[in-house]
């Protein structure tokens, strides 16, 4: 499962995010008590100090996608994920990286994404995302932060639609339902996330070195006699 929130800066997404996590940590410890093993979040989204302590034996932190590639069995709060699987880059993902991709559902691998746009992501990941959900704060309290006056009351309401993903519309994309869904901005929500933590890009992964071979052994096109063969990067 693949579920992406966009929307602008401030928009909620992170809260989004923290209400997400909330879920799913209450989930997994429910899911310990009943059947004995331990279900992860790994995010790249640091937790606040407080709901680390009281939730640190499912919480796993990852800073480089290529910590996380092949992982299995674990929920995954991805931050950015533009940053990483970036829409301006034409070339196709690794065949490693879309191998992960295609079988999340059989290696228990749920992906909780955000981006300011849907098509911000490299379209290898789009074409298997199964949600999208568009964040916007209706109305609420300032945002606080360096250099910025301080939040005294924590208050606000933000709505949500579910974007129309397959087909996706990049120039005007379509919402499922005219009526959206919404959900208050608490203190709590705000309380789970370092939210001015910056989140940098991972390192771009290794080329693969392809070696093809021509099938016909009295090939003539090699070398000096040698079959034919030709090495691709990719």
């Amino acid at each position: 499962m693949k579920i992406v929130y966009t929307g602008l800066e401030s928009a909620g997404k992170s809260l989004l995010l923290a209400k997400t996590a909330i879920r799913l940590v209450k989930r997994n410890k429910k899911w310990q008590k009943k059947y004995g093993f331990t279900r992860k979040i790994v995010s790249n989204l640091k937790f606040s100090n407080e709901f680390y302590k009281k939730n640190a034996d499912f919480i796993k932190y990852f800073e480089d996608m290529s910590e996380i590639i092949g992982i299995t069995g674990c929920d995954i709060i991805w931050d950015e994920i533009s940053s990483d699987f970036s829409a301006l880059k034409k070339e196709p993902m690794t065949r490693k990286i879309n191998r992960w991709l295609r079988q999340g559902a059989k290696q228990g691998v749920h992906i909780y994404a955000t981006a300011q746009e849907f098509h911000d992501i490299h379209l290898d990941f789009r074409r298997r995302a199964q949600e999208c959900k568009n964040v916007k704060k209706f109305f609420g309290s300032n945002r606080s932060g360096e250099n910025l006056p301080p939040v005294n009351l924590i208050w606000g309401l933000c709505l949500t639609w579910d974007i129309k993903i397959h087909p996706y519309n990049e120039l005007e994309p379509e919402k499922v339902s005219i009526l959206p869904s919404f959900f208050f901005i608490t203190k709590e929500l705000c309380n789970i996330f370092d939210t001015h933590q910056v989140i940098t890009s991972s390192h771009e992964p290794p080329y693969e070195h392809v070696e093809r071979i021509c099938e016909n052994v009295n090939c003539k096109a090699g070398y000096k006699g040698k079959r034919f063969s030709k090495v691709i990067h990719r």
